[in-house]
């Protein structure tokens, strides 16, 4: 009964990112997906909102009746709960950004004030090069380490490179699959700067746009967050460890406005933070790629920096609340760009991502997943819990109430 129970489950929410995708126009990339599920979603006319969120609601309904152990049930509890919300939403109903935040992704979120930022700038003013306008010295810095136009075509190799050092240290953390391998693969015209899709049979690909300023300082900061031990790492070693091992049929389809997001974008921020004491990367970079690309290290500290630009995501956080609460675009851009040091091109990337239909929530899956999960990968322990977070079905509560 429960397998008939999870089909239901992965076929609702394959209906819903169908739908999704037919109110953004916006083309999902390749991703695994459950191939005997996804012919019958692809082939069938997009569902109303109303049989939609009726699903959600039998499954909600009979989900007692499945015999799960009860940290399962909870889980998928939430996650059900999230899809219930996104297909209420598509029906034209209205929740306060609060209400969203905790039924799709299990948060209890407040406005951030803006002294809250001040430990970003401090970092930022330790780290930089030089003296003044931090806004300048940071855009002079970026300048200074992004790959010249003439050498562009070394891109792809120094990818490679970042992307096998960030693998090789992972391995020395946690066992990853024997046969996993991933490539890069250059996208344009997608409103993301990279993105990782689980091919499945331990297989995945970083798609990353040209299009987006890539400064070499971010290689580890961006390789580290869409690989390993990122997004991919934490696909393949949840697909032998909860689907291969268990069963966890659930876990075959991901979903982006769940709950498990959460996590999954915790462990990406602090992902390279995992492989690499400070000043470690610098170091690494300064050695292995700086020198083909004409770089000359300077005196600048990439932890911090990395750290005030992940601070400065609740900054964000704060422009969607402004979005939902009625005000215009332009007063977003321009929170944005007060408390945020950034260019007014990269204000608007960031806006439009906020603006696409169903993703104005999503930004806060950054700040709060790396929130929750930072004091939790901490100290002696800090393996064996990044083991258990890459592994194991975690709700952001459970952080939140130290249930691990």
């Amino acid at each position: 009964m429960s397998n008939n129970w999870l089909r239901d489950y992965t076929v609702l929410a394959l209906r819903l990112q169908k739908t999704i995708d037919e109110h953004t126009n916006y083309e999902s990339l390749e991703e695994y997906q459950p191939p005997e599920w996804y012919e019958q979603v692809r082939h069938e006319p997009v569902q109303p909102a109303d049989v939609l969120a009726q699903h959600a609601q039998e499954l909600s309904a009979s989900l007692s009746q499945q015999g799960f152990e009860a940290h399962r049930e909870r889980y998928l509890a939430k996650q059900v709960r999230a899809l219930e919300t996104v297909a209420l939403r598509l029906r034209g109903e209205r929740f306060t950004l609060q209400e969203e935040l905790e039924r799709c992704f299990d948060l209890q979120i407040e406005w951030l004030p803006e002294s809250s930022f001040e430990e970003a700038y401090t970092l930022y003013d330790e780290a930089l090069p030089g003296s003044g306008d931090i806004a300048e010295r940071l855009r002079r810095w970026r300048a200074s380490v992004t790959l010249p136009p003439e050498k562009a075509h070394l891109l792809p190799s120094f990818l490679q490179r970042a992307l096998d050092e960030a693998r090789r240290r992972t391995r020395a953390l946690i066992s990853l699959p024997a046969d996993e391998q991933t490539g890069i693969q250059v996208i344009h015209d997608q409103p993301v700067r990279a993105v990782a899709c689980y091919l499945g049979e331990h297989r995945g690909r970083v798609h990353l746009n040209p299009q987006v300023p890539f400064p070499l300082s971010d290689l580890f900061y961006v390789l580290c967050h869409e690989g390993y031990p990122g997004h991919l790492a934490e696909a393949m070693l949840k697909d032998d460890a909860l689907i291969q091992e268990r069963g966890y049929l659930e876990q075959r389809v991901c979903f982006l406005y769940t709950p498990q997001l959460v996590l999954s974008e915790g462990i990406a921020l602090l992902a390279h933070e995992m492989l690499f004491a400070p000043g470690e990367a610098q170091q690494w970079l300064a050695e292995h790629i700086y020198p083909e690309a004409g770089i000359d290290p300077d005196t600048s500290d990439l932890t911090k920096i990395h750290r005030a630009n992940d601070l400065l995501y609740g900054v964000s956080c704060n422009a969607a609340w402004l979005l939902r609460e009625g005000r215009s675009p332009a007063e977003a851009l321009d929170y944005l760009m007060r408390y945020r040091p950034m260019s007014e091109e990269a204000a608007r990337r960031e806006l439009a991502s906020m603006q696409r239909p169903f993703h104005d929530t999503y930004i806060f899956t950054y700040f709060h997943g790396r929130r929750l999960l930072e004091p939790y990968l901490q100290g002696p322990q800090r393996q064996e819990r990044l083991r258990q977070v890459l592994t194991q079905q975690v709700l952001p509560s459970d952080l939140s109430m130290r249930e691990l």
